[in-house]
């Protein structure tokens, strides 16, 4: 891991770290990095799949610095960040700046292609494959709690709710992104990560840190409590179900 931190330093030194979005994202990364580590070591990976799971982590959001300095917007929308990495890593051959080695590239690639992707577009894919697809998508939702309860206080609110993102959440679905999103969207998008999780250790380690109970906290609602609320529940609810597994 060595050669990959060193590469990743020098890689974000090249963006203006005092750009809150960028520091974000950087901050974001060691913590995936390290998540990685404690998810293998609990799941029993070999040393090295656990080295492999913390490179994926490391490289997940390499894409994001450069949209970053684009558009100083996280939007998918205006720009797709997991396909960028892609193309930077393997068209452009830097992933040898990271790792010398060719024999995981298909492995690597993919992770960072799907890993934040909706289930619905993900291939079957061979078990060692999948299992790494699914791991970088766990670990990765386990900071976005984090880091939006780092981030503004989340607003709240029913009229700022567009009726899509409602309705899947309800149907215990993760939610589609769309482009007109409302105030409130974000919201229902997190909440709804909770049921695309692939690891019951992988929730563990979200319940022992806390990160769901935080990022409530950090909800300003402004009407409808019981709606609130009654998300809030299905949340725990479904946290619990994977823990009693």
């Amino acid at each position: 891991m060595e050669q990959a931190l060193n590469a990743f330093k020098k890689y974000v030194d090249e963006f203006d770290n005092k750009n809150p979005n960028i520091a974000l994202k950087i901050a974001h990364t060691y913590r995936v990095v390290d998540l990685a580590q404690e998810l293998s070591k609990r799941l029993d990976l070999n040393e090295q799949d656990t080295n492999l799971l913390m490179l994926i982590g490391l490289l997940h959001d390499i894409g994001r610095f450069y949209q970053v300095q684009l558009h100083d917007s996280y939007s998918d929308f205006l720009f797709d960040h997991a396909t960028y990495g892609v193309k930077y890593l393997f068209e452009e051959g830097h992933i040898r700046d990271f790792i010398s080695d060719n024999k995981n590239d298909e492995i690597i690639k993919n992770a960072i292609y799907y890993h934040n992707r909706h289930t619905d577009v993900i291939p079957k894919f061979n078990d060692r494959m999948m299992m790494f697809v699914n791991l970088i998508r766990d670990i990765d939702k386990i900071d976005i709690y984090y880091a939006a309860y780092l981030k503004a206080k989340t607003i709240f609110s029913k009229n700022e709710i567009t009726a899509s993102c409602l309705e899947e959440f309800k149907n215990k679905k993760l939610v589609h992104k769309i482009v007109d999103e409302k105030k409130s969207d974000n919201f229902i998008c997190l909440c709804a990560f909770i049921y695309d999780f692939n690891y019951c250790e992988s929730v563990e380690i979200l319940q022992e840190k806390g990160y769901v109970d935080m990022y409530f906290s950090n909800v300003k609602v402004l009407d409808n409590v019981d709606l609130f609320e009654e998300i809030k529940q299905n949340v725990l609810v479904k946290m619990n179900e994977y823990l009693e597994r």
